[in-house]
């Protein structure tokens, strides 16, 4: 583009860079970047890109994780709350197929929170088997659990494009 600038307030544009815009071919060139510009916008989830930060995501594993805690601190009594297991498995499961749902590109927190799913019913049935816990296998276990939902938190909170 060459401006000529014959009045120092005023730019004005030369007759060949006003002929090129006003071609048909510089349209066309024009009107296919505008319209390959909104498909990869707009289809950017085709295109196997990462999943989305979800807030949903984030506040089921943030939720989850002190109620699991708290589950955990009961395994130092002598009886075992089945109510309770049994709410928090019901809570893992749909927090799970929340995530299933999203599909492929979002295998790394599903396949988290399989992890922490298994690690729950072996801790559950470890208590169940074994009897209750001592202080230090509590927190022994309490820190197993708390990094894997950590991992899982990391996980999504990366997906956060303002980080």
């Amino acid at each position: 583009m060459i401006i000529l600038l014959s009045d120092p307030g005023k730019a004005k544009l030369s007759r060949e860079t006003v002929r090129n815009l006003t071609e048909p071919k510089t349209h066309a060139c024009l009107a296919l970047v505008a319209i390959l510009t909104a498909f990869l916008s707009g289809c950017s989830s085709f295109l196997g890109l990462p999943s989305y930060y979800d807030l949903t995501t984030y506040k089921n594993l943030t939720d989850l994780k002190p109620e699991v805690h708290a589950l955990y601190d009961t395994f130092l009594n002598d009886t075992v709350d089945q109510a309770r297991i049994a709410a928090i498995r019901l809570k893992l499961a749909q927090a799970y197929e929340y995530e299933n749902g999203k599909g492929q590109k979002n295998a790394e927190t599903t396949e988290q929170l399989q992890i922490i799913q298994r690690m729950f019913e072996r801790h559950v049935d470890d208590r169940i088997t074994s009897g209750k816990w001592t202080v230090a296998h509590l927190n022994n276990e309490k820190n197993n659990i708390g990094e894997a939902f950590d991992i899982a938190i990391s996980t999504e909170r990366l997906k956060n494009k303002n980080e």
